[in-house]
C-alpha cells in the first residue's frame, strides 16, 4: 500500500514539474518564435473575461505555469515525505535511505525552480522581448537581485582565493549595486587567477549541489560552514567600491548570517532545497555570463578588460577572447552536468537497481 501510494505522488510530482518546465519553455520565444505562447495568452485572456477574472489574463505565462503547477508539486512532496516517514518508522534500518529519497525529490524540485528563475531572470546585455517579460523581471527583481549580487561575490572571492593559493595577496574585492565587481590582487599566478572568477563560481555551484544532494545529512553543517566562511572572507578582504558603497559587506554579512541561521535552525529538507537552488543559480549565472562574453568579447568595466579577454591577450594570442570564454563556458557546463548526474540521478539509479535486485 505504501509503495502504491508513493507511486501516485511521484507521478503527480513529475506531472507538476513537466507542467511548469515544459509549459514555460513551449510558450516562450525560444520555441516556435513565441507563436504558441501568444495563442495561449489569448485563450487565457478569453477565459479570464468569461469568469470575470481579468487579472488571470495579465499574468505572464511563466508565472501562470508556476502558480498552477507549484502547489501540486509541493503537495506531492509533502505527502511523499509523509509516506516515506511512515515507511521508515516500520524499517528503522533504512533511515539513511529515507533521507536520501527525501533529498532526491527536494533536489529535483530545486533544480526545476532554479531553471525557472534562471530562464526568466534578467540577462546581461539583454532587454525583455515583450511586455510580459519586462513585467516578470520587474516583479521578481527583489528575489533575483540578491542572487545576482551573491554570484558576483563568489566570482570575486574566486579571484581572491586563487591569488592566495598561488602565493599572491589580496588587496581587496568589491561589488557595486549594479552587480559588477572587481578583485584587486598582487602577485600569484594570473593564468589561474583570471579564470578563477567564472570557473570558480561554476565550481562552487557544482560542488555545493553535489555535496548537498549526495550527502543530505551534511547539509545543516554545510550551511553553517559556508556562512562562516563567507563572513570571514568579507571581514578580511572586502572593501567599498569606487563610489563608497558597502554593497559587498551587506551581501557577505547578510548571506553569511542567513546561511548560519539556516543550518542552525531550519530543518534538513529546507536546507537541501535552498542550498541546491542557490548552487544551481550560481552555476547557471556563471554560464550565462560567459555566454554573454562569447557574444560581446570587448565587454568590460571602463578601461578594464573582462577576464576572458585579459587571459587571451596574455596567454593565448592566437585565440580571441570569445573563444576563451566559449571554452570556459563549456567547462562550466560540464561541471554542472557532472554535479547533477553524480549528485542526483546516479544515486537514484543505483537505489532503483538495488530495489529491483532485492525484489527478485
Amino acid at each position: 500500500m505504501h509503495r502504491r501510494t508513493r507511486m501516485i505522488w511521484v507521478l503527480l510530482l513529475l506531472a507538476s514539474i513537466a507542467w511548469i518546465g515544459l509549459g514555460s519553455y513551449l510558450t516562450s520565444e525560444q520555441f516556435d518564435g513565441g507563436n504558441l505562447g501568444s495563442e495561449l495568452s489569448s485563450e487565457i485572456q478569453s477565459l479570464g473575461s468569461e469568469i470575470q477574472l481579468d487579472a488571470l489574463g495579465q499574468l505572464p505565462l511563466p508565472i501562470f505555469f508556476l502558480a498552477t503547477g507549484l502547489p501540486f508539486a509541493l503537495i506531492s512532496i509533502f505527502f511523499l515525505w509523509r509516506n516515506i516517514k511512515q515507511h521508515a518508522s516500520t524499517m528503522p534500518s533504512d533511515a539513511e535511505a529515507v533521507i536520501r529519497r527525501q533529498a532526491f525529490f527536494v533536489s529535483l524540485l530545486a533544480l526545476i525552480f532554479a531553471l525557472f528563475l534562471w530562464n526568466i531572470g534578467d540577462r546581461p546585455g539583454q532587454a525583455g522581448a515583450a511586455a510580459n517579460a519586462d513585467f516578470l523581471t520587474a516583479s521578481l527583481a527583489p528575489l533575483l537581485w540578491p542572487v545576482r549580487l551573491f554570484v558576483t561575490f563568489v566570482h570575486e572571492a574566486g579571484h581572491s582565493l586563487a591569488a592566495l593559493i598561488t602565493g599572491g595577496e589580496v588587496i581587496g574585492f568589491t561589488i557595486s549595486p549594479n552587480g559588477s565587481g572587481l578583485a584587486r590582487t598582487a602577485g600569484g599566478y594570473p593564468a589561474l587567477i583570471l579564470p578563477a572568477g567564472y570557473l570558480g563560481a561554476a565550481l562552487f555551484g557544482s560542488l555545493l549541489f553535489f555535496l548537498t544532494s549526495r550527502n543530505p545529512k551534511w547539509t545543516r553543517g554545510l550551511s553553517v560552514f559556508l556562512g562562516l566562511s563567507i563572513i570571514i572572507l568579507t571581514v578580511f578582504f572586502s572593501e567599498r567600491d569606487a563610489n563608497g558603497n558597502i554593497t559587498v559587506q551587506l551581501v557577505g554579512i547578510g548571506f553569511g548570517v542567513a546561511m548560519v541561521a539556516l543550518g542552525w535552525l531550519a530543518p534538513r529538507i529546507i536546507n537541501v532545497f535552498l542550498l541546491n537552488t542557490l548552487a544551481l543559480l550560481t552555476g547557471l549565472n556563471a554560464v550565462m555570463d560567459l555566454s554573454y562574453l562569447v557574444r560581446n568579447p570587448d565587454a568590460g568595466i571602463g578601461d578594464i578588460m573582462n577576464d576572458a579577454a585579459a587571459f587571451a591577450a596574455e596567454y593565448t594570442p592566437l585565440l580571441p577572447g570569445s573563444v576563451v570564454a566559449f571554452i570556459w563556458s563549456a567547462v562550466a557546463v560540464l561541471m554542472l552536468g557532472a554535479a547533477v548526474y553524480f549528485g542526483l540521478f546516479k544515486p537514484a539509479g543505483g537505489e532503483i537497481s538495488d530495489a529491483v535486485k532485492g525484489k527478485n
